[in-house]
């Protein structure tokens, strides 16, 4: 660098130096943690709608509430608070969230929805010892006239504070700004046990833009686009299109809308999948073959997968041989997967049978099941008994690979 170059850079530092002691609100940065807080915390809920039992089919961003969960049969309206210190009272509350809630339930109500809802409010950080706080948060319909004199301020109807009341969910404690990160990894971590820590924290990215898109009512970032472009049509519940019944009152709010299909787009099978669920992923057009899918489901890390996946690939150029030129390979094959199938089924049934004194491998079964047969090559190899494949135990490995994407090994116990 130059002369000149360095006196340049120089200046630049100092005037950037000086500005660093400049006296400066910090609103917009708390504005946009905040924000950020919220986007995280939908992610977070956005996760239950995998739940099997009564899960939201949809999440809506900054729609009437911070976020409003979709069910079947009913919908939560949501309002998120954050809190900088302190903890939070019940008059707080009332001017700080129920405010809000109070606008969402008269607008619900306007359109009938307030029987079939419930109004929620979850603070960062605790709430006060005060009595009149702890009774309020336990039982909001047993509130104290103080507080139902603040809700009816609010512009609610006194005679519908009763009902408000009895709709009214509150949820202190939650993770604050400093934790939710690790919070979220965490719950992550607990759905799918098999990922690595830099796995899950890619998953965790791809939902939180997303997320943070729907907040903004923004078409989805091209990078989420590029993960979903392997699973559309969405899988299981999704959004009507436009010239569907009632796709033109989607519109309005379709850049807002998380939904279960996209979630599956964008994540990983859950552990314990079911082969139904599996296949709905390969039939909405997603590239991982059912082995992989399976292997994922029960637990297994990235590198046994692509293990199966090599010697499965070793063991289909052997197989296409033999199918071109022995007369009988159709039924000799036939007879090579039943006693394949029977030895990786008692294989994954001593397993099962070792989750007391092993829960680990109880957890990613297929993690185990692979690495007891791999370790075993000659008992494999026992199986081909008319030298199909010259009894190496690492092609029969690959064969059951195989006989695992057409739906006959699930990789666990059933």
């Amino acid at each position: 660098m130059g002369g000149t170059d360095r006196q340049v850079a120089s200046g630049q530092l100092d005037l950037l130096t000086v500005l660093a002691q400049v006296d400066t609100d910090s609103t917009g940065v708390d504005t946009f943690e905040r924000y950020v807080w919220q986007a995280k915390q939908a992610v977070r809920q956005w996760l239950t709608c995998l739940s099997k039992n009564d899960g939201p089919q949809f999440l809506v961003c900054e729609r009437v509430e911070d976020l409003v969960l979709v069910y079947a049969d009913y919908i939560r309206f949501l309002q998120l608070k954050t809190r900088d210190r302190g903890s939070w009272s019940a008059s707080g509350m009332c001017d700080r969230g129920i405010d809000s809630l109070v606008r969402s339930y008269t607008a619900a109500r306007a359109e009938g929805l307030h029987e079939s809802a419930t109004f929620e409010l979850w603070l960062e950080g605790p709430i006060s010892d005060v009595a009149e706080t702890v009774a309020f948060v336990k039982a909001p319909a047993g509130a104290a006239r103080t507080v139902r004199n603040k809700i009816v301020e609010h512009g609610l109807d006194r005679s519908w504070v009763d009902d408000f009341l009895q709709r009214l969910v509150i949820r202190p404690d939650q993770p604050g700004r400093a934790h939710i990160d690790a919070k979220a990894l965490w719950e992550l971590g607990a759905l799918w046990p098999a990922l690595s820590r830099p796995e899950l924290s890619l998953v965790y990215e791809r939902l939180l833009l997303a997320a943070t898109a729907a907040q903004a009512d923004s078409p989805t970032p091209f990078t989420v686009q590029a993960h979903l472009a392997a699973a559309r049509p969405h899988i299981g519940h999704r959004l009507p299109e436009s010239h569907e019944p009632g796709g033109a009152a989607v519109d309005a709010i379709r850049n807002q809308v998380l939904s279960h299909g996209v979630l599956v787009g964008l994540t990983p099978p859950i552990p314990g999948a079911s082969v139904e669920q599996l296949l709905a992923r390969v039939a909405a057009g997603s590239d991982a073959s059912l082995l992989e899918l399976k292997m994922m489901a029960a637990g297994a890390g990235a590198q046994t997968i692509q293990q199966a996946k090599e010697l499965r690939a070793d063991m289909e150029v052997e197989r296409q041989l033999l199918l071109a030129s022995r007369e009988t390979a159709e039924m000799d094959l036939q007879q090579l997967a039943t006693r394949v199938l029977r030895v990786a089924e008692a294989t994954a049934k001593k397993i099962a049978l070792s989750s007391a004194s092993n829960p680990a491998a109880a957890a990613r079964p297929a993690e185990a099941i692979a690495a007891d047969l791999l370790s075993r090559p000659a008992d494999l190899g026992q199986c081909d008994r008319a030298s199909l494949f010259d009894r190496d135990g690492q092609l029969i490995y690959g064969f059951l690979g195989h006989l695992s994407d057409i739906c006959h090994f699930g990789w666990h116990v059933a």
